[in-house]
């Protein structure tokens, strides 16, 4: 079997997609083929995966002037032909989409020409790229049961398959020591100025007999790394920060809670693992992030912050809410009932029909 896998613009759709890519491989259950944005860092996200891949250029629109326009309009022109070619040299048996402009094109035309196409919708609220190709796909996968809401014109294609999640994953459920909190502070792959201005800000407003039981773990990014670090020192908070990790499972099982920005794989993750968070959505994502937020909110595992009405009180808040452990107790096990299915396995099975 040839799998097509068509993923590109953020980590967020390249990551899981990855994972499906990974699987399939190791499996030895088909031939892989990833196709990604002619962007630097899509390139850097899979190079030295071990997954074949080629690029296409193909862009979003940054911008309505004049230039902008024609420059997405050629690209786009280029990436469908290119796409055409794609497609009847590698002759894929299946091709899965997983969101972002570049798997517009290549989805479609698969489509037209009789292959099976699946699209994976990420997030909450699927992005514009996936309600387009709704109509044409044969299946529509999506990570959050909320989307289901958004795409009942083509409720009998939707199936729920959750999202792929990086491997190792696996919550320790040995007690944490009593006395202390460790907090994980997750801005993603490139930090989060907000997260690091705001927390440490928090951080100094709590009484200092709260202060000395927190530990900070904090993936700042390369920008903020230094200012983030002077910030904890300063109040005198034991701390430890990143500029980037390839160990979130260990973070992850370090932690007691999470602090964090609400894109669809964050959010899965802390879900699949059951812990609790403070959420505060990017507000610059045509609202996908706030309604990945309100998944956690809704079962109690999550609280949402939005960014508009954070101040440093606000934060002070929230974690010092979330320092009991009663209370987390009670909300990881509100996440630990929530189904959580074999997504890739589910993503295979579709492949095969």
């Amino acid at each position: 079997m040839k799998v097509l896998i068509v993923a590109g613009g953020t980590g967020g759709h390249i990551l899981p997609a990855l994972v499906l890519a990974r699987d399939i491989k190791i499996r030895n259950i088909g031939q892989v083929l990833f196709v990604i944005s002619s962007r630097k860092q899509d390139r850097e996200i899979i190079s030295g995966k071990g997954i074949d891949f080629t690029t296409l250029p193909i862009t979003s629109l940054q911008s309505k002037n004049v230039f902008s326009v024609l420059n997405f309009l050629a690209r786009l022109f280029i990436g469908t032909i290119e796409s055409l070619y794609l497609l009847l040299k590698f002759k894929p048996d299946a091709v899965v989409g997983f969101g972002g402009y570049v798997s517009g094109p290549i989805v479609l035309l698969a489509s037209l020409s009789g292959v099976r196409t699946i699209i994976h919708e990420q997030n909450a609220y699927p992005g514009k790229a996936n309600r387009i190709l709704a109509r044409f796909a044969n299946k529509i996968a999506i990570g959050f049961l909320d989307a289901k809401s958004y795409l009942k014109s083509f409720k009998s294609k939707v199936i729920f398959s959750g999202n792929p999640l990086r491997e190792g994953l696996k919550r320790d459920n040995r007690a944490k020591a009593a006395d202390s909190f460790n907090v994980l502070i997750i801005g993603g792959s490139q930090g989060a100025h907000k997260l690091n201005t705001i927390v440490p800000e928090a951080a100094s407003l709590i009484e200092k007999d709260n202060r000395s039981i927190l530990n900070f773990i904090h993936i700042a990014g390369k920008n903020d790394l230094e200012e983030v670090e002077k910030s904890y020192e300063k109040i005198g908070i034991k701390n430890r920060v990143f500029s980037f990790t390839e160990h979130m499972a260990r973070l992850y099982n370090e932690c007691d809670f999470a602090i964090a920005r609400a894109g669809a794989m964050t959010v899965s993750e802390l879900l699949t693992l059951g812990i609790p968070a403070i959420l505060v959505p990017y507000p610059y994502a045509g609202g996908h992030q706030k309604l990945n937020a309100m998944v956690l909110e809704k079962i109690g595992s999550g609280i949402l912050l939005e960014e508009k009405n954070l101040t440093p009180c606000a934060m002070r808040d929230a974690i010092l809410k979330l320092m009991d452990r009663n209370i987390l107790r009670d909300m990881s096990n509100r996440a630990k009932r929530i189904d959580k299915p074999d997504t890739c396995k589910i993503l295979i099975r579709e492949l095969y029909r």
